[in-house]
């Protein structure tokens, strides 16, 4: 239990060092900007882009029928091109705003480092929810991707013998039959 406590003390620590080396950046305003806005919009671009590339229908977690599993091996690569194009965006835009700084007034490059901050934040976003909708996704039809996840997974079953790590699910030949 001490172990536990002096790790989380560390971590405490860490914590609040980096706030305070972050507090004295002439950047901080578009940082604190950027950690509370991404995540409220990463939420709702995320249900919006589950509609829109017509993968919102995994919520349920029914399992994949053939028409959805046709159609991720065609939206996998899309998707993944949109995740490289606003991570690109997104450091392109957040190094901007290191390079102008987003101050606390109205002068030109501190009202560009803020044009950037507000784009590094939409892409940001937007980059969360793609990557969230993709690791999500690709749950759904697969268990143990992407590699990470599936890394993870075999050992967690290594280490613990248990099954329910390795996510296998078994198929309904009966939904199948249609097709």
């Amino acid at each position: 239990m001490v172990e536990v406590l002096a790790i989380f003390g560390f971590l405490g620590w860490l914590v609040a060092v980096l706030c305070d080396w972050l507090s004295g950046l002439p950047f901080f305003p578009a940082i604190a900007l950027g950690a509370v806005a991404i995540p409220l919009i990463a939420l709702h671009e995320y249900a919006v882009l589950g509609r829109s590339w017509k993968l919102g229908s995994w919520t349920c977690r029914p399992f994949p029928i053939p028409p959805e599993r046709f159609h991720w091996i065609i939206q996998r690569p899309r998707l993944r091109r949109a995740i490289y194009w606003h991570a690109a965006a997104f450091a392109a835009s957040w190094w901007n705003v290191v390079s102008l700084p987003a101050e606390l007034n109205a002068d030109p490059p501190s009202l560009l480092g803020w044009a950037n901050a507000l784009a590094g934040t939409y892409t940001g976003a937007r980059l969360l929810g793609f990557l969230v909708l993709f690791v999500r996704a690709a749950q759904w039809f697969d268990a143990m991707s992407p590699n990470v996840v599936g890394l993870f997974r075999r050992t967690m079953y290594r280490l613990s013998d248990n099954y329910e790590y390795l996510g296998e699910q078994r198929r309904h030949p009966e939904r199948e039959e249609v097709y």
